[in-house]
């Protein structure tokens, strides 16, 4: 088995590693990328604009004690982030979406009401929250200065840890803010947050590294589907991303909601196009199909291209994968398996080289983190739409 480099030192349980079939003795000419090890640097650029300290700290808003866009509300719920963490070995956590269906069982119960005349509380409108060390958790700091705008909440973002991504007390440091402006309408009935996160801080405005709006609309009375959309940008300070993105749900009122997300990003150094297509199914309350219909990464002439299915069982986390991936849409490797172990392989059953093995699981973890970066896009503004 290769020893792929950049292999994980992380704190993920490694449930289901690599495993390389045997050499065959076909010589049949396989496709591969032209410059695998460019391959490779571009996709780790891209993966780093999520990984920036910025967008980590407003990740954790999704999760941490006392943040106003962390309960659990019907879109919230389903869309509250995951850690962007992207893996260096496929492992069974990166392919259980349990929680996912869980959280869109609970917004198929709660979204009942439609779209409402506004998505922020007025009672959170021109409020700012910060990190209180006694109560370990935020808070409405009423003596916070300057106030915040009328208009939006704020709340104020601090240093996490990269492992946990728990707010780090010791010492408490803020990194930036985070604005969230209602943009609502009622003709049409759209639910609209635009989301603005800056460096530095309200007295003295950094680098903008998080711009975009979230809207939301439902279908049905009562409530049978539910579509929400992004459009934005976000940078590491260095390096940006732009995108566009659909999340729509179908049968929000059974057990076995179905999901499907349409993706578009643009790095813009270097220059890269990603376009991401998934379904997840329920053929009934227990069983999943997670479809990636595409995940193509387009550099210069030439494209990487994604595809596959997981089946899971969810009470269980038993799982079926398989997924391969062409180069300009002549196959280049293949991944299979379960729970038990995955092989990844030519298609004539020749082991990758380190650089190709790399390079995939860099296309992986691409395809993960960009996954995982709509959650937590979506995940704040989500938890205020339908509350």
């Amino acid at each position: 088995m290769p020893s792929y480099r950049r292999l994980p030192r992380c704190g993920l349980a490694v449930a289901a590693a690599f495993a390389i079939a045997a050499c065959s003795e076909s010589t049949a000419p396989q496709a591969h990328p032209s410059d695998v090890r460019g391959l490779s640097s571009d996709l780790q650029a891209a993966s780093e604009v999520f990984a920036s300290s910025t967008f980590q700290s407003f990740s954790a808003l999704s999760f941490v004690d006392g943040s106003p866009v962390a309960a659990p509300q019907p879109a919230g719920g389903l869309l509250r982030a995951a850690p962007i963490v992207p893996p260096r070995a496929l492992a069974a956590p990166y392919l259980d979406r349990r929680p996912q269906l869980q959280a869109l069982r609970r917004m198929a119960a709660y979204f009942r009401n439609g779209i409402t005349a506004g998505v922020i509380p007025p009672a959170l409108l021109g409020r700012t929250f910060t990190w209180d060390l006694t109560t370990h958790a935020y808070v409405d700091d009423a003596a916070y200065t300057p106030a915040a705008p009328s208009d939006r909440v704020r709340i104020i973002l601090y240093a996490v840890s990269p492992a946990t991504g728990d707010i780090i007390e010791s010492p408490l440091t803020p990194v930036g803010y985070a604005d969230l402006i209602d943009e609502s309408t009622t003709s049409p009935p759209v639910d609209k947050v635009h989301i603005i996160v800056t460096g530095g801080s309200p007295t003295s405005p950094g680098t903008v590294y998080i711009d975009y709006t979230v809207s939301a609309q439902v279908t049905g009375n009562p409530i049978t589907a539910f579509t929400a959309a992004a459009t934005g940008s976000v940078t590491d300070g260095t390096n940006s991303i732009t995108f566009t993105a659909t999340y729509g749900v179908t049968q929000v009122n059974t057990d076995n909601p179905d999901v499907a997300v349409d993706v578009t990003w643009a790095l813009s150094n270097p220059a890269l196009q990603l376009t991401l297509h998934e379904t997840l199914t329920l053929s009934d309350a227990d069983h999943l199909t997670f479809n990636v219909g595409e995940f193509s990464v387009k550099r210069g002439t030439e494209t990487v291209t994604l595809t596959g299915s997981v089946s899971t069982v969810l009470s269980t986390g038993v799982f079926d994968l398989t997924l391969s991936v062409d180069v300009n849409r002549s196959r280049w490797a293949m991944v299979t398996g379960n729970e038990a172990g995955v092989t990844l392989r030519h298609p004539d059953g020749t082991q990758l080289s380190d650089p190709e093995g790399q390079a995939f699981l860099d296309l992986f973890g691409l395809w993960l983190t960009s996954d995982f970066a709509m959650a937590i896009l979506f995940g704040p503004p989500g938890s205020l739409m339908g509350a």
